[in-house]
C-alpha cells in the first residue's frame, strides 16, 4: 500500500543527502563555465571584427591608450558610435547616408573609403598602406588568416585613432 502511494503524481523524491565530492566539483566547474561565457547574440558586430573574443588581447588594447583614445577605440570596434549608421539605427537621425553622398555612414566607410577624409587618412596610408580595407588590422582584431602566435598591431591601432581624432568626427562638442 504504501509502495502504491509513492509513484502517485503528487509525490516527489526526496533530495539526496548525499553527493559525492566530485559530483559537486564538476557541477560548480559547469556552472562558472556557463557564467563566464558571453551570451550568443551579445557583440555581434565585435566578433566580426576580433575573432579571438573574448580574450586577453583586449585588455592589452585599452590598457596601452589614454580615455580618450580608448572612448574612440570603443566607438569603432562596436559600431556604437557617432557614425549616421549606428545613429539612424537608433532614431537619432534621418538617414544612413554619409554626408559624402557615396553610400551609408559605417565603420568601413569612415576609415578606407569616405571622400571628406582623405588628407586625414594619410595616417593609415603611411602605416600600413597594404592594409587598407582590413578592418581586424586596423582595430586590434584577430582575422581568420591570423596565426596561434597573433598579436595585434599597436601602431595601426594607434594609426587609426589619429585618423578618427583628426576628423573630429567622434569629439564630444559635434
Amino acid at each position: 500500500m504504501q509502495a502504491k502511494r509513492a509513484t502517485r503524481d503528487e509525490c516527489t523524491a526526496e533530495p539526496a543527502t548525499f553527493q559525492a565530492r566530485s559530483t559537486t566539483l564538476r557541477l560548480l566547474l559547469n556552472e562558472h563555465i556557463r557564467v563566464r561565457q558571453i551570451p550568443e547574440g551579445v557583440g555581434k558586430y565585435s566578433k566580426r571584427i576580433d575573432k579571438a573574443l573574448p580574450g586577453k588581447h583586449t585588455r592589452k588594447l585599452y590598457d596601452e591608450l589614454t580615455r580618450k583614445e580608448s572612448e574612440v577605440l570603443v566607438q569603432l570596434r562596436t559600431g556604437k558610435s557617432r557614425l549616421n549608421s549606428y545613429l539612424f539605427k537608433i532614431g537619432a537621425v534621418e538617414s544612413d547616408e554619409c554626408a559624402c553622398g557615396q553610400s551609408a555612414e559605417t565603420v568601413v566607410h569612415f576609415l578606407f573609403r569616405c571622400r571628406r577624409w582623405t588628407v586625414q587618412r594619410e595616417i593609415i596610408l603611411g602605416y600600413a598602406r597594404g592594409k587598407v580595407g582590413d578592418l581586424s588590422f586596423f582595430l586590434g582584431g584577430k582575422a581568420e588568416s591570423d596565426d596561434d602566435k597573433w598579436q595585434p598591431d599597436m601602431g595601426a591601432v594607434r594609426a587609426t585613432i589619429q585618423f578618427a581624432l583628426a576628423t573630429k568626427r567622434f569629439s564630444m562638442d559635434r
